[in-house]
Order: C-alpha cells, then structure tokens, then sequence
C-alpha cells in the first residue's frame, strides 16, 4: 500500500437479528503503518509531564517515609535523641573539669568504666517517681558545726540548760508558745511550711513555720465537766499526722478516736470542725501514720489493734491482729507495709497485701522500743527505754549494723531511753530525743557493706523532746518540747518550757516576710542620685545580715 493511502475507519455493524438487538465492533485487521509508531509531541507536553512527574515521586516519597516511621520507630527515635543530648551535656560538664577529676570519675571502684548517662537517667527517674535517696549528712553537720563555731566563747564550760538558752539568744532555736500543758506530737506539711502539734490540754494549733503565726484548730480544754470528761485525762492528743498531699490531718488521743481534718479550709472559718470522726478503738489512740504518697492512714491504739481507713472515700477499711500489748508508735514508707512497735518488745511489718506480718527481736536484753521511724522502704529504726539506738533491714530477724548503747548518756547510772526519733525520708538523717537536754543527730548507712548509724552531733534542748518532724531537704527540724514525757507524768524537767521549738539545721534561714516588705519599701524611698547603686550594695549587705543572724 503505498504511503499515501489513508488508513481505513472501523467499521460497526448493528445485528438486530438477536435478542435486544446487539451491537458488534468489527476492526478490519490492518497492519501498523510508519505513523503509528511515531508520536509527535511539544515541548510544553514535555514540560508539563516532568513537574507532574517531579510532584507525584516528592509526594510519593513523603509519604512513604511517613508510612515506614511507625509509633515505634518514632519513640525510638526520640529515644536516641535525648541519649545525644545527654551525652554532649556529658562531654560539655567534663571539658569544663579538671583531668584529675575526670580520671576519679571515670572508673569505679572496681576499675570498669562508668555510665554516667545511665546513671542520670536511672536518678531522673527515681526522682519524678519520688524516691531518689538525698545523702544530706554532711551538710547538715557543717550547718551545725558554723552555727556552733559562732558561739563557742560563750558556750564554754556552761551547762546544757544554759547552752540552750544560748541557742535561743542567737535565734538558732525558736521556741513558740501556745500550748499551756507539754506538747506530745508534732508534724510538718510536706512543703514545710506550716507545723501542727497537739498537747496534753487537748489543744492542737497550726503554725506558720517562717513568722511563727498560730491558727488554733483545738482549743485547749480547762474544765473537763464542761467537756463531758470523765476523767482529765480524756482530753490529752497523742498523736498527728499529716497526709503528703497537704490535704488531711490526722489527729488521736485518749478519746478513743481518730478525727480527720481539711487543712485547707483550717482558720478559714470561725468553727473548725473534723470533716469526719472515725471510731472503733476500744482504748486511747497512741500512733498515727499516713503511708507515703497515698491516702492510706495506720493508727495505733492502746487495745493492741492497727485499724486502716481509705481517706479516699473516707472509710474504715481493716484491722490488723497481732500484737500483746499497747501500741506505742507507727510509721509507714512508699510501699504498704506499716512498722509497728509496742509493749510487747516486738517490731512487727505488716504485709498489708499479703494479709501476713513479720515479727523481729532485738534480744533478751534489748528493752522496749519507745519510737520508731522508717527511712525508705525496707530500712526502719528503733528506740528504746534502755537508751540503745537500732537499724534494721526487713529482710533479716537482727539489727544491721553495730548497736547504739546509750544514746543519750546516763542518769544516775541508768542508761537513758530514746524518747523520740524521726528522719527525713528517703535521706541519711536521723534525730533523736530524750531528757538529758540534747537533740542529737545520726548519719544513718543503708549500704550492703557499710550500714550501720554513726552520730553526728547535737544541739542543746532543755527538756523532754517528745516528738521530732524534720523539715525538707533538713534545713531545720520542729520538735515538741515539754516538762512531761509523752505517754505518763512519772518524771518531770525543772524550769523547762512547754513549747514548740523550730531549730536550725543549716545555715539557711526562713525569710521574715514582714522584713522583707519593709526592706522593699525603703528600697524604693531611696533618693535617685548618683550613688545609689552603692545605697543599693549597702541595703542589700544590711539586709542579709538581718536575715543570716
């Protein structure tokens, strides 16, 4: 054919002879011609294929990037990030140290290298869980060892009661006053801002820790017929305690009741009333302790018995059976599992969920415990009325460690008893009271090799030191302070006062919050001149003073 031919149409042939009358495409069979295979095609085609091309494989391409990062990918991603920042943080802090240092941190003792990555993410994230251990020790017996160096000319060959009148003078200890009988129990907010404490007048007042306002929630009860007492007994507090949140407080005595409080709404309102009253002891209401970072609340009672509410939904929840005789203190860490001692010379934690309870001893010899605090899970200490001082571990039957004998000196040959003890929680703090006129400290070992309780030093207190708080990051303790022990009248300290006493730790400060806003204010009257900067310098050095001293 030649080239000149033109190509023949298709042909359609309509067949009505069928059923609905079918349609038939008939395509003659032709062979390709030259110009089939040729396409002739712009420029501006061309143009426009490739950024449509261009668009469609970026699309496609972003799109499967996104579709391979799954959520996985995607954390572990981040994961990697944050290890990068980390270790340049790292390598950032240890350019700026000396070679010397970077060798000592760089090994262990064991002579393997050290993650120090590792290590900050394992303490970050004990700390957002709230159980990094803080090892405050040495900075607190520096704090005591300048305050101590300040008044050492005048604190010589002066005995305890004269030492703590001294302490006093220089505004180290600060004693409030409002209770007309001997404060038994005391407690701290967990910011440490305000302090509760309960006396044997039956009054419980709170106080602002940094002015020393009081709010009373429990006023002091002076005719026992008034108050449908039988006995004037019946109106002492023996124990409180606060909830971590801030939320709730805690208050037993000889009313064989446990009253709940919303400090919140406390000194809001003319009329402080419990929110609710809890009862079922049968006999005085001698411990309290909330469990750590929950809601859980543990008393203790004279009838032998540990009853558990649920301040959640303000509900009795269970007692717990075990011990012989009174109970005399409790206290509870993070995990639920309670320490008790009473009477009976026992130690007893309870494993709450396991509806079990391990019994320890300390010995024939070993007296009775008188208090007890726990200083992270697992790890409580004991004392008792024969002055020894105990570490114990939950998962052995004996103390760790080397025993403190006589704690507390003696009198007229017999050894002192422990009074009182507390410990700041998750620290290596810990302090301890009876009547020989001193608060001492200890540095508390919770190691595998080296545990044990070394002493640290004290501070003079004149009196019976029947509770002890201490306050966030050991900056300072509250502690009750009275003529009487706790728990009877069978002693009595000459010429010492019933008051609540907040004693230094440290040499931080709580700031006057009425001296702050006058020395504000004549910041501000200062004339505009020249040197006022320098008038600035000489405020600021006078103030600090004010402040420091």
């Amino acid at each position: 054919m030649p080239p000149s031919a033109k190509r023949p149409r298709s042909k359609f042939k309509v067949d009505l002879s069928g059923h609905g009358g079918r349609y038939e495409d008939v395509v003659d069979d032709m062979k390709p011609t030259r110009m089939d295979d040729e396409d002739i095609e712009s420029e501006d085609d061309d143009e426009d294929d490739d950024m449509n091309n261009v668009g469609h494989s970026s699309d496609d391409s972003e799109d499967s990037e996104e579709e391979e990062e799954t959520a996985d990918a995607k954390r572990l991603r981040m994961a990697r990030e944050y290890l990068d920042k980390l270790e340049a943080q790292e390598s950032s802090s240890e350019e700026g140290e000396s070679n010397s240092d970077d060798d000592g941190e760089s090994e262990d003792e064991d002579g393997a290298p050290v993650d120090k990555v590792g290590r900050r993410i394992a303490k970050e994230r004990l700390r957002m869980s709230g159980l990094l251990q803080s090892r405050i020790a040495d900075s607190v017996l520096e704090g005591i060892q300048s305050m101590q160096s300040s008044i050492a000319d005048s604190s010589q060959g002066k005995s305890a009661e004269a030492c703590a009148k001294l302490w006093i003078d220089v505004k180290y200890v600060t004693y409030l006053r409002g209770h007309d009988l001997t404060p038994t129990c005391v407690t701290l907010s967990r910011q440490g801002n305000r302090a509760f404490s309960g006396a044997k007048d039956g009054s419980v007042i709170m106080w602002n820790v940094e002015d020393g306002k009081k709010t009373t929630i429990l006023p002091a009860i002076k005719d026992q017929y008034a108050a449908n007492l039988n006995d004037r007994n019946e109106r002492e507090i023996l124990a409180i305690a606060t909830s971590d949140d801030d939320r709730y407080l805690a208050i037993g005595g000889r009313d064989n009741c446990v009253r709940i409080f919303d400090t919140r709404t406390l000194g809001k309102s003319n009329a402080n009333t419990p929110l609710t009253t809890m009862e079922g002891h049968k006999k005085p209401v001698s411990a309290l302790a909330f469990r750590s970072r929950s809601l859980d609340l543990y008393s203790g009672s004279e009838d032998r018995c540990i009853r558990r509410y649920d301040l959640n939904a303000m509900t009795y929840v269970e007692t717990l059976y075990g011990h012989q005789s009174p109970i005399v203190a409790i206290d509870c860490a993070n995990k639920n599992r309670p320490v008790s001692i009473a009477r009976d010379r026992t130690v007893r934690v309870w494993k709450v969920e396991e509806d079990s309870h391990l019994v320890y001893r300390g010995g024939g010899d070993v007296g009775s415990a008188e208090c007890i605090t726990a200083i992270q899970d697992g790890w409580f200490v004991t004392g008792h009325d024969d002055g020894r001082l105990l570490l114990w571990k939950e998962e052995k039957k004996r103390p760790v460690g080397d025993v403190i004998t006589a704690a507390h000196g003696h009198q007229n040959g017999v050894a002192r008893g422990v009074i009182s003890c507390g410990a700041l929680g998750l620290s290596d703090v810990l302090a301890t009271g009876s009547n020989d006129g001193y608060l001492r400290l200890w540095k508390v070992n919770t190691g595998e090799k080296d545990a044990g309780i070394t002493p640290l030093d004290s501070i003079p207190v004149h009196g019976y030191i029947n509770s002890i708080a201490m306050g966030p990051e050991g900056k300072f303790c509250v502690v009750a302070v009275g003529q009487e022990p706790r728990l009877g009248r069978w002693d009595r300290v000459a010429r010492a006062k019933n008051r609540v006493a907040i004693i230094r730790l440290k040499a931080i400060k709580f700031l006057n919050r009425t001296l702050i806003e006058a020395s504000a204010k004549a910041f501000w009257h200062l004339p505009k001149t020249s040197d006022r900067q320098a008038q600035l310098l000489g405020w600021s050095i006078n103030f600090q003073s004010k402040v420091t001293s």
